[in-house]
């Protein structure tokens, strides 16, 4: 019997004008992991704007569903259902999403949600699924596999180590994976990587600029987004943004930023590359519990004022760039920029295993590879009684 034929738990869809029922879908994880002290909450308040179609700019062109699976009392399990208009597109293929999969020690549970999921994947014409993957690309994809031991980073889930065992018992295989690592200060100052850095940029006619305000980073919006679509639309699974849901995205990264580490690469006024990192806002995160009132936005501002961390979440190059060491001279410019200043560590956000030119670079400066996220796939077939 397959895994979608034993609906042994309820599961139904959230009614998204309900509020009661979506704080029930957002709540189960602050209850499973309340007592995990290496979890980090995200906002509440952001989560449920992401759901709403009116505050959501994905539901203008794509569709979502959102399940939760109870027994006649509290919700043990939720998943989300992603139609992507834009990935079947640019992939041409018929393939649906899962993301925000959480769920009790119980294989029934599971195979219950991923059912739900999928009937309402194949409602709509699709033929496969994956995940975890979300509403835009940035969204940190995948399921913790690797390096349980270590807290989670502000957005990037964490999981309990049995989830593994309930997707893969639930049918699903391997899609793709994605490593994290960290540089920290008790790694010597990489010199001659970054005199090779230098004279790469003086080489191919190149330039590294920083910023000092968020006013000069708004600036610099448009081109960015036009670069990150083209350094990207070739990765696995890419999907672009629309211009919508990158404003909103990029307020709420602008926000959070700390114009001193990021960086762009420039051929005379051109912008071909870009390095993305931010201070490390987790201890706030964990602190304000989920909730920005009544002292939570304080914790989130203390954390962006004291944060001895910083997150390298993106880093891309236009394809025809990609030579001379440009990654490299990126992250040279960014080691510059840490090795004065208060940061002790570097997380480095879920790079693509198949990404050989950054794991090659950040090696180089001495990178420790200690986290796996994975993505998960299966064939939907057809329905089973």
């Amino acid at each position: 019997m397959s895994a979608e034929a034993r609906l042994q738990v309820p599961v139904r869809e959230v009614d998204l004008g309900c509020m009661e029922d979506v704080a029930r879908f957002i709540d189960l994880p602050y209850r499973l992991y309340r007592r995990e002290p290496l979890w980090t909450p995200p906002l509440r308040s952001e989560i449920r704007e992401r759901m709403s179609p009116s505050t959501n700019g994905f539901f203008r062109h794509s569709e979502a569903a959102f399940f939760v699976a109870d027994r006649s009392g509290p919700v043990v399990g939720r998943i989300a259902a992603l139609s992507n208009r834009f990935y079947n597109e640019k992939h041409h293929n018929d393939t649906a999403f899962f993301y925000w999969f959480e769920c009790v020690d119980d294989q029934s549970v599971a195979d219950s949600l991923f059912a739900a999921a999928a009937a309402w994947a194949r409602e709509r014409g699709l033929r496969r699924i994956i995940g975890p993957l979300g509403f835009v690309q940035p969204d940190p994809p995948g399921i913790l596999v690797h390096g349980f031991e270590y807290e989670g980073t502000a957005n990037v889930p964490w999981n309990f180590p049995y989830y593994e065992r309930l997707v893969a018992r639930a049918g699903f295989e391997a899609h793709t994976d994605h490593m994290s690592g960290y540089l920290d200060r008790g790694f010597p100052y990489p010199e001659k990587l970054v005199a090779y850095a230098d004279s790469s940029l003086e080489r191919w006619g190149l330039t590294v600029r920083s910023f000092a305000t968020k006013k000069e980073l708004w600036a610099w919006a448009e081109p960015f987004y036009k670069a990150y679509l083209e350094s990207f639309s070739e990765a696995a699974d890419f999907y672009p943004m629309t211009p919508e849901e990158f404003e909103a995205l990029a307020a709420r990264m602008i926000g959070l930023a700390s114009p001193s580490t990021m960086k762009v690469l420039l051929r005379g006024q051109e912008l071909i590359g870009f390095l993305l990192a931010f201070r490390d806002i987790t201890p706030g995160l964990r602190r304000a519990r989920g909730d920005l009132l009544p002292f939570g936005w304080w914790h989130l501002l203390r954390s962006l004022a004291t944060s001895e961390q910083c997150n390298i979440i993106a880093l891309g190059v236009l394809y025809e760039h990609r030579k001379g060491g440009a990654n490299l001279a990126l992250y040279s410019e960014l080691i510059k920029t840490l090795w004065p200043s208060r940061f002790k560590r570097a997380e480095i956000i879920q790079v693509s295993a198949a990404n050989i030119s950054t794991h090659g670079d950040m090696g180089r400066l001495g990178a420790k590879w200690h986290k796996c996220h994975r993505v998960y796939g299966r064939e939907l077939g057809k329905q089973e009684c």
